[in-house]
């Protein structure tokens, strides 16, 4: 009797420690997503396995919180007005994130990301996504594009007028070729001149109405492609690529991702630069003695740093593109 009293006590604790266990997982799991945008709960997830202290977990929380908030309202912003701060807050998240190592994460979920969309758009438009035009003016003007602001969309629907633009190209280019078979011919028996004027002025609009459509085409992709970095210097770079006639698209695509890594650092710079000024009027309104100048001449040695670092970057990019454009 009394051995048997044991056992169903041991079996009582065993299951109550279980329940406990699995209750401790379940609250682990979902702990490991609390916020509302992905990356948020991305970085998050990151932090809880990479970082032991309670104490610094609780601090990130309460701040990612906060990020998760900006996301949100950023989003809704760029639904609304077609533009957002998700730039601004990305390297607003990378200086916090960089206290406890963490910064890396922003760019591997950026990545992560990139690549399922670039899965997604492969699946659901594998034919917008594969391929190419033989015109390589056109096909520049196609990958600036799907490196744009355009939606799937509007994607689809310049797609269709660039595969237009083209076959007309073709068109014209067959046309010319047989009016100089026809008029080399033609001048072996002395034919009428009055006829073959006629036809080139016809090849004359022909090609001037392709090239005012190109240049249409070509506006309405640096319209849209006006918007992808804040910096004005950075802008005046792409701008500057993008009416390069000699870049290639492969070209025009490696000259893209330099200036976003350079626009995405030039914000950072700026944040540095607010919160280097905001800690400076805190110091000297505190006075020599504060706390505040412990860590202030080192911040003002970052932030020097970072200037250097991005003029010698902004140098190297202008020499890039300006040099190949002469």
């Amino acid at each position: 009797m009394c051995c048997n009293f044991h056992l169903l006590l041991y079996a009582t604790s065993l299951a109550i420690l279980c329940s406990v266990y699995a209750d401790s997982e379940r609250s682990v799991v979902a702990d490991l997503s609390p916020f509302r945008t992905n990356k948020i709960n991305f970085i998050w997830a990151k932090a809880v396995s990479h970082i032991a202290d309670k104490s610094a977990i609780k601090r990130i929380k309460e701040e990612l919180e906060k990020f998760d908030k900006l996301y949100l309202s950023a989003k809704g912003q760029q639904e609304k007005y077609g533009k957002s701060d998700m730039d601004e807050i990305d390297a607003k998240l990378e200086t916090f994130l960089e206290r406890y190592g963490l910064e890396s994460t922003i760019s591997a979920y950026n990545k992560k990301m990139k690549w399922r969309n670039e899965e997604e758009l492969k699946k659901t438009n594998s034919v917008l996504a594969s391929e190419k035009f033989t015109d390589p003016k056109v096909e520049k003007l196609w990958r600036a594009a799907q490196n744009g602001k355009f939606s799937e969309s509007q994607l689809k629907a310049l797609h269709k007028e660039l595969k237009d633009h083209e076959r007309r190209m073709e068109e014209y280019n067959a046309k010319f070729l047989k009016f100089n078979e026809i008029a080399h011919e033609n001048s072996l028996h002395d034919e009428s001149m009055e006829g073959r004027e006629e036809i080139r002025r016809q090849l004359k609009e022909h090609f001037n109405d392709i090239e005012s459509n190109y240049e249409q085409l070509r506006e309405k992709v640096l319209q849209t492609e006006k918007s992808p970095f804040k910096n004005e210097k950075v802008v005046d770079l792409w701008n500057l690529a993008m009416k390069n006639p000699n870049f290639t698209a492969t070209e025009l695509e490696s000259i893209r991702l330099d200036l976003h890594h350079f626009d995405k650092q030039m914000e950072k710079l700026k944040y540095h630069e607010e919160e280097l000024a905001a800690a400076q009027q805190l110091h000297k309104e505190a006075g020599k003695a504060s706390v505040i100048s412990e860590g202030l001449s080192e911040f003002e040695e970052k932030t020097e740093r970072m200037k250097r670092k991005l003029r010698k970057l902004g140098n190297f990019l202008e020499t890039k593109i300006g040099h190949t454009e002469l």
